[in-house]
């Protein structure tokens, strides 16, 4: 069974994914599920989320997991952002504020000098993320033993 998923549950597994939650996509219905990812939310209560756990965990088979972006993963997001920039003065700041201890809060804090370079962080951010999700997809497909 091919995955196809429409671009409005895509942009909705993106954000969720990308404030820290696994999301769960049913296969059959489209139905969106997801509760926070464990490994990145310390204080995680999964009381909380019990019932949305246990009932992907029940009907496991049915549904396809996205996992969020791993530090590396995100890390590469950024330097393939800061790559891009051709304001060298710029671009060498960028590239000290991730050298540094806490690269992706150094980074957040170091757009707020750079209004127009946050914005466009933002989109090439999503746009990541995004193609990050559609690979997923591809990747359940090409298992599954069919192709897009």
């Amino acid at each position: 069974m091919s995955i196809q998923i429409n671009p409005e549950a895509l942009k909705r597994i993106v954000d969720e994914l990308d404030t820290g939650m696994v999301c769960f996509y049913h296969k059959t219905t489209g139905e969106l599920e997801s509760y926070p990812d464990e490994n990145s939310n310390t204080g995680f209560d999964d009381e909380l989320w019990e019932e949305v756990m246990n009932k992907i965990s029940d009907n496991r088979d049915d549904y396809m997991e996205f996992e969020p972006m791993s530090s590396h993963e995100s890390f590469t997001v950024m330097e393939n952002f800061i790559a891009q920039i051709d304001d060298i003065p710029t671009h060498n700041k960028l590239i000290g504020v991730i050298s540094r201890k806490r690269p992706f809060a150094n980074f957040k804090n170091a757009l707020f000098d750079y209004p127009f370079l946050r914005e466009r962080w933002f989109r090439f951010h999503h746009e990541a993320y995004t193609q990050y999700v559609k690979d997923q997809i591809e990747a359940a497909n090409f298992y599954n033993g069919e192709e897009l």
